[in-house]
């Protein structure tokens, strides 16, 4: 049986538009313009969502997830900083099909020119719901602008870095491995009130590849007030075992 999803409070601070350095998003977690004349943004989120995951043996489960976010973006002059903390937890009746997820994220930029701007990344995850019990990067890279108007954004990155990997399952091996990151992050404005955005992201290494995608579309009712859907993917495929979690979210945002 389907559910109504509702998402909580969306509290927002809008700060300074830092698409040169840090790009309309940065680590899957939005696509908003920050407005301009503020060195900050702060925005924190709950929700009920609706969960479909499908595992490798075909089995699929559908169950409620509430989901909390954090997101915190500074820059001053050319360095840009961002903190992203998200997490997911969920229940059903059986115990042994939870969900648990944690991710929190630290980003720095520096912007060489208007379109080109260079990034240093620091990530720890943890998923009960994949085969690793966490997993931790760093990773540096380029950005570029390649369209920026007021009517629609564009903006990629491509990174290379490090990963260790701790699996979930006895015997809890460890890996560690060189690897590269790819994103892409695309805003269409309709009007002044709705907006779509689609960001993707891909991390690969020799054992194994997370392919990461969020779809959203927001409508402004009030000047605090916006209605929003979004659609997350989360993909992984590795030597010890593939995921894939599909998360469906409806609900009203607040920002200020």
């Amino acid at each position: 049986m389907y559910k109504i999803m509702i998402t909580g409070l969306l509290i927002t601070l809008t700060g300074t538009s830092f698409a040169a350095s840090l790009g309309p998003t940065r680590t899957g977690a939005g696509g908003v313009k920050i407005d301009e004349n503020k060195p900050f943004r702060l925005e924190g989120e709950v929700g009920y969502l609706l969960n479909d995951t499908e595992s490798t043996n075909g089995t699929s489960t559908k169950k409620s997830n509430l989901t909390g976010r954090i997101l915190f973006q500074r820059q001053a002059g050319i360095w840009g900083q961002e903190i992203l903390a998200n997490a997911i937890s969920t229940n059903d009746d059986t115990a042994t099909n939870n969900i648990e997820r944690y991710l929190i994220a630290g980003k720095l930029s520096r912007s060489s020119s208007d379109t080109v701007y260079q990034f240093g990344k620091l990530t720890a995850e943890k998923d009960l719901s994949s085969a690793f019990d966490y997993q931790i990067s760093a990773t540096g890279g380029i950005g570029a602008n390649f369209i920026k108007t007021d009517k629609q954004s564009l903006s990629a990155e491509a990174g290379l870095g490090y990963r260790f990997s701790k699996e979930r399952v006895e015997p809890k091996e460890t890996n560690n491995e060189i690897i590269g990151t790819l994103a892409a992050f695309y805003e269409y404005r309709f009007n002044a009130a709705v907006r779509f955005n689609q960001d993707l992201g891909y991390e690969f290494g020799q054992d194994s590849q997370i392919f990461r995608s969020r779809t959203a579309l927001t409508t402004d009712l009030t000047k605090h007030f916006a209605a929003s859907a979004s659609y997350n993917i989360r993909d992984v495929q590795a030597d010890a075992g593939n995921s894939r979690d599909s998360l469906l979210s409806l609900g009203v945002n607040y920002k200020y």
